[in-house]
Formats: C-alpha cells, sequence, structure tokens
C-alpha cells in the first residue's frame, strides 16, 4: 500500500512539475488569453466530453513558450482548435491580414436538364444580409413555383457544392418540398435539444422565429418523393438541408458522402476582438438519429451518373406505384 501511495504520488509531482515548466516563461498576460480560449472549448466545444483536459491545458502552454504579448499565443489558439478535432472550428486572429471574406457572391452553380414531368431545384450555399437572404428565398421559391403541375412525378433537390453558410434561408426556400413541423435538431454536449421547425413561412429554433418570408404556397402534389443529391463538397449548413431530408420519408439520397462536418457553430469575440467560430452542437434528424460526421447517400454513384440514377429512380416509384421506405 505504502508503495502504491508513493508512486501516486511521484505521478503527481510530475505532472505538476510539467505544467509549471510549460507555464514559467509565459507573461500574465499571454497565459490570461490562453486560459480565456481553453476555458471556451472546455466549456463549450462539441467535443468538450472527449477531451483530457489537463493534459490538453499542458500541451497549449508548452505551444507557447516565451509568449509575451497576446499577438505571440496566436500559434497556441491555432494549435488549440486543431487539436479540438472536430474539422469544423476556426480562429480568426484580429491582426489576420487576410480576414475570412463574409461577403463572397453567391456561388453560380449550373442548373440540370431534367424531364418535364420531374422538378428541379438547386440549393447553393448562402451568405449576406436580410436584403440577399430575402432575394435568396424568393428566387428559389419562384423557380420551384413556376415548374409546380399536377403531372409532376418527383423532385430532385441538388445539394451538392453547397458548402454552408446560413441554413435558416435554405430551409425556407425548400419547405414546399420539405414539408412543415419538426424538420431536425441541434444537441449539445450537455444532450440539450433545439428543434429546427418549419411553419407557413417561417423556421423556429425551439419557439423562436428565425427567419421568415411572405411567398407561401403548397405543391400541387402536397407529399412528392424526393431525391436529393450530395457529394463531398456538400458541407456544414448544406449537410443541415441534408438532414433535414434525411428524416424525411419518399426520400432517397443519390451522389457520394459529404464533406463531414454536420455541426453547428457560434462565434466568440474574444477579448482582444480576435474570434473563434466553434462547433457546438451536432445535427440530429427528425428521428432523432445522430450525424455530426459524413452523411451517406442510399445510392453511391459517380458525380455524372448522380442526376440520371435519380431520375430512374423517381420513375421507377411511379411506373410501380410503390410506397419507398428511405
Amino acid at each position: 500500500m505504502k508503495k502504491m501511495i508513493l508512486i501516486i504520488v511521484i505521478v503527481l509531482t510530475f505532472s505538476l512539475s510539467c505544467k509549471n515548466n510549460a507555464t514559467k516563461s509565459i507573461s500574465p498576460t499571454a497565459k490570461e488569453y490562453i486560459d480565456e480560449v481553453i476555458t471556451l472549448l472546455e466549456n463549450n466545444s462539441v467535443h468538450r466530453n472527449k477531451i483530457e483536459w489537463e493534459k490538453f491545458k499542458t500541451k497549449i502552454y508548452s505551444k507557447a513558450t516565451n509568449a509575451q504579448e497576446i499577438k505571440d499565443t496566436y500559434p497556441s489558439i491555432f494549435f488549440a482548435i486543431k487539436e479540438i478535432n472536430d474539422k469544423h472550428s476556426y480562429f480568426e486572429p484580429i491582426n489576420n491580414v487576410a480576414p475570412i471574406n463574409t461577403e463572397k457572391p453567391l456561388l453560380q452553380l449550373k442548373d440540370e436538364i431534367i424531364p418535364n414531368d420531374i422538378g428541379y431545384i438547386r440549393i447553393p450555399y448562402f451568405i449576406g444580409d436580410e436584403n440577399k437572404k430575402q432575394y435568396y428565398i424568393q428566387v428559389i421559391l419562384e423557380k420551384i413555383e413556376k415548374q409546380d403541375h399536377l403531372g409532376i412525378k418527383g423532385w430532385i433537390v441538388d445539394l451538392r457544392d453547397n458548402f454552408g453558410g446560413n441554413m435558416w434561408p435554405m430551409l425556407l426556400s425548400v419547405e414546399p418540398i420539405l414539408g412543415n413541423g419538426n424538420v431536425g435538431y441541434f444537441l449539445n454536449s450537455n444532450s440539450q435539444y433545439e428543434s429546427w421547425k418549419l411553419f407557413e413561412g417561417k423556421t423556429y429554433l425551439n419557439d423562436t422565429i428565425v427567419a421568415s418570408q411572405e411567398n407561401v404556397f403548397q405543391l400541387k402534389n402536397n407529399n412528392p418523393y424526393v431525391a436529393v443529391l450530395i457529394n463531398n463538397k456538400t458541407a456544414s449548413s448544406g449537410e443541415a438541408i441534408s438532414v433535414a431530408f434525411k428524416g424525411r420519408n419518399k426520400t432517397k439520397f443519390f451522389g457520394d458522402s459529404t464533406y463531414g462536418v454536420s455541426t453547428g457553430c457560434k462565434s466568440y469575440t474574444l477579448s482582444d476582438g480576435s474570434r473563434i467560430n466553434l462547433a457546438i452542437s451536432t445535427f440530429i434528424d427528425r428521428n432523432h438519429i445522430k450525424y455530426g460526421n459524413s452523411i451517406a447517400p442510399d445510392v453511391k454513384c459517380k458525380e455524372t451518373e448522380t442526376v440520371e440514377k435519380a431520375i430512374e429512380w423517381i420513375n421507377l416509384i411511379n411506373a410501380n406505384n410503390k410506397q419507398i421506405i428511405p
């Protein structure tokens, strides 16, 4: 027993010594900033329950050896974000000479040529202000409404190359096809759910309206078959829309697995004005299936075959008049 106690004391002493050695060359100002970041990550990261935080702190301190000013700690902050290993979070220093551009124009993606008896809509990424948001929603809704007729066999929703942005206008724009009700959830590391709801031109986070639009209509076939197209450039909010459709019946996915960041992020401003965009939750579909990584298609196919396979499926289920279970 005495031997065991001695071993424990030695291990604890060594651990404390490592931590002290890692921090003794860091100025109080630099250490305070690093601690601010570590506390933020420990309290909010989607991976907070998977990390041994004492070891994590020692590694981060060791990367900040001789740091005196806050800017000297930046390499260790980049390292900390990498060590969180959620593949979605990032650090943007206040002195970044090439800040992440949040005003990119909409990516111009080519619409596919589809038979007239099948509806088709492409959902690109979205980043922009309220005016751009309303324009984005209305353009997509008008395309859906223009194509809608009683002879439509089903719809193709193309999420390929949608690498993210604001998910709420994306959800609103596909409401006629996706349908109303709970369409997904965020699940944080404390096992708390926040629901995504769609109802008559409004999207809700739990019971709070987060986006709305006035062009509310229903498809002539109000519960259509839907083929969803995805690829490895479908990411972030593009994956959120994928998850919203994953839980829907009469729906099948075609293409390749998504990028693999099906997590919700929140932006935090640090004391020096720098910013951390941190993954704090995991996407859950309406049937409570948890994601967090890549979303797999039901039918894996080459990019050049994806549209063809989707059309074949819609034609087949109409010919056989069968209810397909996703």
